[in-house]
Parts: structure tokens; C-alpha cells; sequence
């Protein structure tokens, strides 16, 4: 989270390797009135400004740009990113952690 007022430009400067895939960062308050969601690629400058869209969507934007892109999910991101293959109908990813084959398994015996 960053403070209200802050330049996009501004987080494309300094590239932090550490940070090479892309990311969601939100300019003021995640629950406050006046925010805004960016997917920032600091590495290679990139700074995809969503607007007014929830977490939500935001969300389902970064997996849709890490998917198109076919990009490596971050660790963090690899349950929710193939939970979201499976919603979508999307070929799998060969490296499922076994709790989304199990939450997938369970979803597909309810249908």
C-alpha cells in the first residue's frame, strides 16, 4: 500500500531485482474510498494502471497477465493461480500442491 498521491512513474524507477514478476500494488487505502489498483512489472517498466476495480478483479487480471504471458506463478500465488486455471477450464499446470487437486477434486463431485 502506498500513500495517496503517489506517481505511477515513480514505481518504475530503481527496478528491485528482488521483485522481477509482476505485482498488484495499491495507491492509498485498500478499504478507503480513493484507491487504485496497479499490476507494476518494475523490471521491465511496465505500470498497468485497473482504475476503480475491487481486489477482485484486480486479481484476476495479474493471473490473467502471468497466464498469457506465460510467466512462473510466484510460490505465493501458485494454490489461488490454479484454483483460477480450473474455474476457467484453463489445461492445468503440471506442479499442483495437493490441497488444490483436493479442493478440485471435491468441486468436480458436487457438479
Amino acid at each position: 500500500m502506498l500513500q495517496p498521491g503517489t506517481s505511477i512513474s515513480s514505481l518504475l524507477e530503481n527496478p528491485d531485482s528482488s521483485r522481477a514478476q509482476p505485482c498488484i500494488v495499491c495507491i492509498g487505502h485498500p478499504s478507503g474510498a480513493t484507491q487504485q489498483y496497479l499490476i507494476v512489472a518494475r523490471s521491465n517498466k511496465i505500470a498497468v494502471p485497473l482504475g476503480d476495480e475491487g481486489r477482485t478483479c484486480t486479481i484476476d487480471k495479474l493471473f490473467k497477465m502471468y497466464w498469457v504471458c506465460n510467466l512462473k506463478y510466484p510460490a505465493q500465488l501458485q494454490s489461488v493461480f490454479s484454483f483460477l486455471e480450473h474455474i476457467y477450464e484453463i489445461p492445468i499446470s503440471v506442479n499442483k500442491r495437493s490441497k488444490v487437486v483436493e479442493l478440485i477434486s471435491k468441486l468436480q463431485a458436487i457438479s
